[in-house]
């Protein structure tokens, strides 16, 4: 955010291994926004990019309830479908006045303090919408293929989670802090509903298995506040 510009990504592009079923791109700022600008920075974010003929993705403004010690108070995730629509965004818009005036408003109101790119690795049950409440989890992922396996046989268990929410796995490329190589985020209509399935003890079986490839570094709660662009998030499963 501070160049909107993600320095080394084609060389971590070479050097991380990609084991994605799709090659969406999630690119995610994390903001400390100053005390009552929401409603400002909702704006901001709408009138950027929601009818901006530049802009191939779709602009995921959220609230950040939990984050432990981080100073996170927001995140802008914008997603695209693959990285060439990511590299052909960023260019276009890369010195627009739209992007000058999103900024200022933006800088003006708070401050970003992490850039992460993730690529989607594979996604069950549904897709999250605006009004989305989420769950995240930061992790540290030593088998990301056996890990995969395991989400795929648990989705298909009867009474699982994904039948009321969505699980996506993503995978850090670049930037993230220090030993985080996934994210798992749960997009659900109300976390209490999520909350049933994840305490039952079908769960609780595949959380022992998780536990053998995944250590989770840390958990987030965040609430969406508006969807913008024209990607549509079925397409990137």
């Amino acid at each position: 955010m501070r160049s909107l510009n993600v320095l080394g990504l084609a060389l971590a592009l070479m050097l991380v291994p990609q084991m994605a079923k799709a090659q969406a791109v999630w690119v995610d700022y994390g903001l400390a926004m100053k005390p009552g600008s929401q409603n400002t920075a909702v704006t901001a974010v709408e009138k950027y990019f929601k009818n901006n003929g530049k802009f191939l993705g779709l602009a995921i403004f959220n609230d950040t309830m939990i984050d432990g010690p981080s100073p996170q108070t927001h995140n802008l995730a914008l997603v695209y479908k693959d990285h060439a629509s990511f590299e052909k965004s960023r260019q276009a818009l890369l010195n627009s006045p739209e992007r000058r005036a999103f900024l200022q408003t933006i800088f003006a109101n708070g401050n970003v303090f992490t850039e992460t790119v993730y690529t989607h690795v594979a996604g069950w049950g549904k897709t999250a919408e605006e009004g989305t409440q989420y769950i995240g989890f930061a992790m540290q992922v030593s088998n990301p293929v056996r890990y995969t396996e395991l989400l795929d046989e648990y989705s298909r268990e009867p009474g699982n989670a994904t039948e009321i929410a969505g699980i996506d796995l993503f995978q850090v490329i670049a930037g993230g802090s220090p030993g985080i190589t996934h994210v798992a985020v749960i997009a659900v209509k109300n976390r209490a509903d999520f909350m049933k399935r994840y305490t039952a003890p079908a769960f609780g079986k595949y959380l022992r298995k998780f536990g053998q490839v995944r250590k989770v570094l840390s958990t987030s709660y965040s609430n969406n506040l508006s969807f913008n662009g024209p990607l549509d998030l079925k397409s990137i499963r």
